[in-house]
C-alpha cells in the first residue's frame, strides 16, 4: 500500500505537478539506478497518472508512456538528471520538456 501511494505521488510529480507533499521522501535507490530503471519508473508513474485521466487501458498506455519516458529523459540535461536522481521528480527546468513529451507521445496533458 505504501509503495502504491509512493508511485501515485510520483506519478503526479513526474508529469509536471507544481507542488511536492511535505512528507514526500525520494527513493534512495534513484541515486544509483541505471538509466533503464529510471525510465521504467517514469513510465510506470505515467501509466498511473494517465489512467486517472483517461479511459485507456494500462496496455494501451504502456507504449505511449514508454515514449514519454524516453523522450523526457533524452531531453533532460545533466543537471536535470542529477536533480531527478536526488529528488525523485523533475526540476522546474525539465517540466516544459516533460510537457512537450506528453504531447509528442499523444498523452493527456496535466
Amino acid at each position: 500500500m505504501i509503495r502504491l501511494l509512493g508511485v501515485a505521488a510520483l506519478a503526479g510529480l513526474v508529469v509536471g505537478c507544481q507542488g511536492v507533499p511535505a512528507d514526500y521522501k525520494p527513493d534512495p535507490s534513484l541515486k544509483t539506478a541505471s538509466v533503464s530503471v529510471l525510465r521504467s519508473k517514469i513510465a510506470a508513474a505515467c501509466v498511473v497518472s494517465q489512467r486517472a485521466r483517461s479511459s485507456a487501458s494500462t496496455g494501451e498506455l504502456q507504449g505511449k508512456c514508454g515514449c514519454y519516458a524516453r523522450k523526457t529523459w533524452q531531453d533532460m540535461n545533466e543537471t536535470e538528471v542529477t536533480f531527478y536522481r536526488a529528488n525523485g521528480y523533475f526540476a522546474d527546468t525539465a517540466r516544459g520538456k516533460a510537457s512537450s513529451a506528453l504531447s509528442s507521445c499523444k498523452l493527456t496533458p496535466v
